[in-house]
Order: C-alpha cells, then sequence, then structure tokens
C-alpha cells in the first residue's frame, strides 16, 4: 500500500501523448518551423491560462529559476541606492535565498518583515514578492488586493507572485500583478520547466547568456517536450479546477478529523482562507521528523514543508509565523492532488491515529484530552 500525500513538493506526472519532438525551435528548416509552431501553441496556451498577452510567457526550468530571474534580473536592471525589495519571512526559499544574494552584493536595500508591517515603507517599496498559496500552510493570500495597496502607495512598485502551488489550482486574478512564477512539476507536469509571466513594461537583467531566446530573458534551446507536456496538463486542470478543487476540499476535510480525534492536534494557518490542497498539522509531543519517518514505513508519505529546505538549515515557515516552537516542531504537511481519493484519506486517517497513539503511550503522555505535553519523541 502506497498513499503519496506530498503533493506541493512534486506531482505525479499525467499520461501524455508521446511526440517525435526532434528539432530545434532556432533551426530555419522545415523541421525547426514545426517545433516553433508546437512551442508557439504551447506559449498561447499557457497565456490563455494566465490571461496575459503571449509574448509575456517566459519558459525557464522552473519555479527556482523563475523567481531567481525575478528577483534578481530586477534588481540588477534597476540598480539605485532607493529600490528596496520586501518579502514576508515565510516566503519559499526561491524567494528568500535570491533576496539574501541582492542584499549580500549590494544590489538594492532588503527588508523581510510581514505584511502588515509594509505601509511603514509602503512609498519606498519597489519590488515586493508574495506568495499566492504558501508552500507549508496553504494560507492564500488575495494577491490582487494586496498589489493594489502596494501601488495605491507607490505607483512604481513591481509585484512578483510566486504561483508554484497555486496555478491551475487556485483562481488567479492577475490585475496589478507585474510577474507570476509557476513550475511543472507541481501541476503534474515534467520536472524541469516552468515559467515566468512578465509584463511587457518590465525591465530585467538575464541569468543566462546565450542565443536570446525566451524574448532575451532566457538563453538556451528551450525544453519543448517539456514545455507541451506542462501546456497540455495546465490546460487540462484548469478545465477540470472547480471539480478538482471540490474533491480535494473533501480529502482534506477526512484528515482535518484528526484535530477532534486525537488530544493535542493543531491545524496550522494564519486564516481561514487556505488552499484544500495543503493542510499542516502538529501532533504535540512528537517530532515531525520522526512521524514522517514512521508514516513512509507504513506507505504514507507526507513531509514537514518545503523540500528545497530539508539541505539547508533555515527556518521553517512555521517557525517564521511565530508558531509556538513545540507546534512548529511538531508539525507535518499533507499535500493533495486530485489523483488522491477520499478512501486513502481514510486509510491514512486511521493509521495516523494507531501511529500517533502509540507513540504517546510509549512515552507515559496525554493521558486527558487538554494535557500539555511533557517530552518531545
Amino acid at each position: 500500500m502506497e498513499i503519496y500525500f506530498d503533493n506541493a513538493a512534486t506531482t505525479p506526472p499525467l499520461q501524455h501523448t508521446a511526440e517525435s519532438l526532434l528539432g530545434n525551435p532556432s533551426s530555419p528548416h522545415a523541421m525547426g518551423i514545426a517545433i516553433e509552431r508546437k512551442l508557439t501553441i504551447a506559449r498561447a496556451t499557457i497565456a490563455e491560462i494566465l490571461n496575459c498577452p503571449h509574448n509575456e510567457v517566459i519558459f525557464t526550468s522552473g519555479g527556482t529559476e523563475s523567481n531567481n530571474l525575478a528577483l534578481i534580473g530586477f534588481a540588477m536592471a534597476n540598480r539605485r541606492k532607493d529600490v528596496t525589495c520586501m518579502a514576508q519571512p515565510w516566503e519559499h526559499p526561491s524567494i528568500l535565498e535570491p533576496l539574501k544574494f541582492i542584499k549580500a552584493h549590494g544590489l538594492a536595500n532588503v527588508l523581510i518583515a510581514p505584511y502588515e508591517a509594509w505601509h511603514n515603507c509602503k512609498a519606498h517599496i519597489r519590488l515586493a514578492a508574495i506568495s499566492h498559496v504558501n508552500h507549508e500552510t496553504g494560507d492564500i493570500n488575495d494577491i490582487s488586493a494586496m498589489a493594489a495597496a502596494l501601488k495605491k502607495d507607490n505607483p512604481h512598485t513591481v509585484v512578483l507572485v510566486d504561483g508554484v502551488q497555486g496555478f491551475c489550482k487556485e483562481p488567479a486574478n492577475l490585475s496589478n500583478i507585474d510577474m507570476y512564477s509557476f513550475s511543472a512539476h507541481k501541476c503534474h507536469g515534467p520536472t524541469g520547466t516552468g515559467g515566468l509571466m512578465v509584463r511587457n513594461n518590465m525591465r530585467l537583467v538575464p541569468l543566462l547568456y546565450g542565443g536570446g531566446q525566451e524574448n532575451k530573458l532566457r538563453a538556451g534551446t528551450e525544453n519543448v517536450s517539456g514545455i507541451v507536456h506542462m501546456a497540455d496538463t495546465a490546460k487540462l486542470l484548469r478545465q477540470n479546477q472547480a471539480g478538482n478543487h471540490n474533491h480535494v476540499a473533501k480529502i482534506k476535510l477526512k484528515l482535518t478529523e484528526l484535530a477532534n480525534e486525537l488530544p493535542n492536534v493543531t491545524v496550522n494557518s494564519q486564516h481561514h482562507n487556505s488552499s484544500p490542497y495543503i493542510l499542516n498539522m502538529s501532533f504535540l509531543g512528537i517530532k515531525g521528523e520522526i512521524l514522517v519517518h514512521l508514516l513512509s514505513e507504513k506507505g504514507i508519505y507526507v513531509s514537514m514543508g518545503a523540500a528545497c529546505r530539508s539541505r539547508k538549515n533555515t527556518k521553517t515557515a512555521l517557525e517564521a509565523m511565530s508558531f509556538a516552537p513545540e507546534v512548529a516542531n511538531s508539525a507535518i504537511r499533507f499535500s493533495f492532488s486530485h489523483l488522491n481519493t477520499v478512501e486513502e484519506a481514510n486509510t491514512a486517517k486511521q493509521i495516523i491515529i494507531d501511529c500517533v497513539t502509540q507513540m504517546r503511550n510509549a512515552l507515559g503522555m496525554y493521558s486527558g484530552l487538554n494535557s500539555k505535553p511533557s517530552c518531545m519523541l
């Protein structure tokens, strides 16, 4: 038995008709022109989903490259002392790490603070990076409203949205948004493929130099096979977005019942508007890492947060959000796909109850419903 609830890390690719895509889209011969047409159709498909002109879609290797191009490319193109870049401390590493690079190399001022604290310096913000859906808690930001508020105080503010966890899952209003990143493997496409929506009035310095592909912002021969696969999958997901959303919500609701069926279990989010695709829960008294490994032995695959963070000694989003240490240390993340079933959630729920109960009994914990953790396994 295997139950895969780690879809925020990567999703199983949907079946895709294998096509012969031999040829370089930059080649002038008939085969190259044929491949270029497929690339053009894929670009138009993504542009339709994002409701933007097709020439504002730049294909990359994924969300990390897209966020790096947006942030570092902007900072390098706008080197001035009055340029200030802002982000919240619980953003994905592909946002926070490029901002560290920008600060370390003196490309711009960088301020990392909760959005509520931005009002003191909104007039000075030139670039704001916000996530559509938080990668650990699933909290959804009203990106259009946030962008409108920022631009009201400073019309020159550029807004980058990390759309990786929301693309083809949550409705996205990109009015007031200047750049939007997405990644294929988070929505049943192939790894190593993604993109960045860049408004035509944006000035970015490319990070890669060569043949001048992708509107001279991303040199290198395009991964046409991966891009076509991504576009076809995104189109299918967009057509079924509402139905998939409702289906996944039932799965999340079933696992959320653990908070009522086990003592000292919390659902972790900042506000009520959260995506059904992500559920973050803490089983107090048990380290999240240990529970993740135990569930893996039972054939249930979950995580503790961003896979990109697993190799770095950095704070989790929960820690950055000021959740109590015992909550952050005992948290695990479930993340779902429309391919999951309610039956899987039922099976997983019972296994989790058994595992948590056994571990707590072994430690002599939680004899009463409201008791506090005496130790952490």
